[in-house]
């Protein structure tokens, strides 16, 4: 047999294969298009501490915080709507990325302070400070706009991407009547941080500030170390 001949039928016995597969696969193709896709891993962070979701998205309003009670208020303008924030108990105001307190000259007449600790343990701070050492106070930044040092810089922007990832910095916050230590663990309303590193997250997914917390009355030295009732989760990136 010369070496056209075999090349021929090297040929036809490819066709005739393809053509049998392509037969099978036709033909089963409903029973691959029914299997469910594997679900989705998803991060959980699990904590003993108490987690807090703050709706920061709109644009025209604020949402102020109240550590010792856990209710939000809201206010449209920070700088018009002084009566308000002088008569309302809260501690920090959240809107988008912008995160503010009640002190400095956000109201003067306001306690608050914060000190930035950096990225450390968040189970590892237990001391109230006695002094007051580098806490900041609202302050007027670039602009004119009022921000706090110790939390204007709480998360990364990704250009690429266009989207927000906290730092996972923890804070100590004096509210005046007590002492709260914080954490920022994610920004995303239903998905975690990690979902938006390699692609884009709209807007309308995001300011949903999930926050880990301690809180602690004036006059305590310790932060509780005991878990609360119900260990939370939340979905966001370790």
């Amino acid at each position: 047999m010369n070496s056209t001949a075999k090349t021929f039928l090297v040929l036809l016995g490819a066709t005739v294969f393809f053509n049998l597969m392509f037969y099978y696969l036709s033909s089963n193709i409903e029973d691959f298009e029914n299997l469910p896709l594997p679900p989705k891993k998803v991060d959980r962070y699990k904590t003993d501490n108490p987690l807090i979701k703050v709706d920061a998205q709109s644009r025209d309003t604020w949402a102020l915080l109240d550590f010792s009670t856990g209710k939000i208020h809201r206010v449209e303008d920070m700088e018009k709507d002084t009566h308000r924030l002088q008569k309302l108990d809260w501690d920090l105001a959240f809107q988008r990325t912008k995160i503010v307190t009640n002190g400095g000259v956000t109201n003067p007449q306001g306690p608050v302070q914060v000190k930035n600790l950096g990225q450390v343990e968040f189970d590892q701070v237990q001391d109230v400070p006695a002094t007051r050492t580098d806490f900041k106070k609202d302050d007027r930044g670039w602009g004119g706009s009022i921000v706090n040092k110790a939390l204007v810089d709480w998360y990364i922007y990704r250009t690429r991407t266009h989207n927000v990832e906290s730092k996972k910095d923890v804070y100590l916050i004096d509210t005046g009547d007590g002492f709260v230590k914080m954490k920022i663990i994610n920004y995303y309303c239903e998905r975690p941080e990690s979902d938006c590193k390699s692609m884009m997250c709209t807007r309308d997914e995001a300011a949903c500030l999930t926050l880990e917390y301690r809180y602690v009355p004036k006059g305590e030295h310790l932060f509780p170390t005991n878990p609360i009732d119900h260990p939370q989760t939340a979905q966001v990136s370790h």
